[in-house]
């Protein structure tokens, strides 16, 4: 199976919208990708949630019933690797991290200092479309 970290932006995308972000985050929920988490990721992703902005595009009551589903779900793993910074973002380190030290084939992102890089210590980093490409082509 295929084992993969999204990034946050991914993650609040499949929360508050229909198309691509939100088929992919049911190709999880029916056990075609394992979704590799971290408490970083975890707490990133609730952070960005809970604004006041993405209030409009999801209650409080749906977060929390994303959050079960991604608890259940995900492979939760404790991050131990820490890198010098990588991207010009910082953020983007705990995303890289998770995906080293949850042995992650792939990065998922909308990111662009993230999609740049393309590859890092053999975990491929694509976009939405690209993952949902992979998943499409396999048996």
């Amino acid at each position: 199976m295929v084992k993969a970290v999204f990034d946050t932006n991914v993650l609040v995308s499949s929360l508050i919208r229909s198309g691509k972000p939100r088929h992919l985050w049911n190709k999880v929920i029916k056990g075609e990708v394992e979704l590799i988490i971290s408490r970083e990721i975890f707490s990133e992703f609730n952070d960005v949630a809970r604004r006041l902005k993405l209030r409009r595009y999801v209650s409080l009551k749906h977060l929390r019933r994303f959050n079960l589903v991604l608890i259940r779900i995900g492979k939760i793993v404790e991050v131990r690797t820490h890198l010098p910074q990588i991207t010009e973002d910082p953020d983007d380190n705990m995303i890289i991290e998770t995906a080293l030290d949850g042995r992650a084939d792939y990065i998922v992102s909308g990111d662009k200092h993230l999609l740049m890089l393309k590859e890092f210590k053999g975990i491929k980093i694509i976009d939405v479309e690209e993952m949902l490409k992979i998943l499409a082509s396999q048996p």
